[in-house]
């Protein structure tokens, strides 16, 4: 596939994630007490590669995680090396650790805080993919607070503002 076209996919997929969040904070305590665990202003960057689609937020009292339209520095940042190692974590043809193990991106920042992040797509995982999907992905599969379907629909929904 086209680098254009996966990055485009890639920004979707990170929308759809930063959705999640927001929706799981609010519905299941596993997310919320992750969350809730982060300093406060504590803000995050997910860099899909060289000029690839990114996703910046910050620690939120009132939603959990608010959308940073502009993050130069954070105090986390995930740097996927390229554009189509992104693409395979983020349509769970492989999850984060196997990335981690293959190298597919570099991590700046506190480790102890970017395993709770990681906790936390681990559950968006587990609600946005079908169970058989998730399991080669995850070591374990969370259980589910709610149905997909809800979530999703939630998701929808969700004003990001």
């Amino acid at each position: 596939m086209k680098k254009e076209i996966l990055n485009r996919i890639n920004a979707l997929i990170l929308q759809v994630l930063f959705r999640g969040f927001r929706v799981l904070y609010k519905n299941d305590g596993r997310v919320r007490k992750e969350i809730d665990s982060w300093n406060d202003g504590l803000t995050l960057k997910l860099v899909c590669g060289p000029g690839g689609a990114v996703l910046a937020m910050r620690k939120s009292e009132r939603s959990g995680v608010a959308r940073l339209q502009r993050a130069q520095r954070t105090a986390i940042t995930m740097r996927f090396k390229s554009v189509e190692g992104a693409f395979r974590v983020l349509t769970g043809q492989i999850g984060v650790s196997e990335a981690y193990a293959e190298h597919l991106f570099m991590l700046e920042g506190d480790i102890y805080q970017t395993m709770s992040f990681v906790r936390c797509v681990e559950y968006a995982e587990a609600y946005l993919f079908p169970k058989v999907w998730s399991g080669r992905i995850l070591k374990e599969v969370p259980e589910k607070k709610m149905s997909a379907l809800k979530v999703y629909a939630l998701i929808l929904l969700e004003n990001t503002r």
